[in-house]
């Protein structure tokens, strides 16, 4: 009982720090755009917008399902909840009108992609910013 009790504290205790972590959305370097807002990041991640400024594609890498991190990006940034989500992608997979972004295991593979892959844009804890990447909205109040 007593081990049991310290892995829920545990688990509750990373949960929490884990929801702390300041959420930044980063785009490859050589991406012509400094800056975006909450509805452009979640356009370019619902797939309604698909090409930066300069013409380049826009290649979202998401985390996978399930990770706390993601769930923290779409509540935060674009305001939806898992189950919200999957039945957007479902309806859109459906109609043919669109398949959902490209997936990475963790936070640090979804840096790596978004920095060898131009025009690409994912999300990382702020702390996880890789020199090579370009934050271009942080989602501190």
């Amino acid at each position: 009982m007593r081990i049991a009790k310290f892995s829920l504290i545990s688990c509750l205790w990373l949960t929490c720090a884990w929801a702390q972590a300041q959420l930044v959305v980063v785009v490859n370097r050589d991406t012509a755009v400094e800056k975006i807002n909450a509805d452009q990041a979640t356009q370019m991640f619902l797939k309604q917008v698909q090409t930066w400024p300069d013409g380049k594609p826009v290649q979202p890498i998401d985390i996978r399902e399930g990770a706390p991190l993601r769930a923290e990006f779409y509540s935060k940034v674009t305001g939806r909840s898992p189950g919200q989500l999957r039945a957007y992608w479902a309806r859109q997979s459906f109609t043919g009108m669109g398949f959902p972004p490209k997936q990475a295991e963790t936070a640090e593979e979804v840096s790596k992609l978004v920095q060898a892959t131009p025009g690409a844009i994912g999300y990382v804890a702020k702390k996880q910013v890789a020199p090579a990447l370009k934050v271009v909205l942080d989602t501190a109040p």
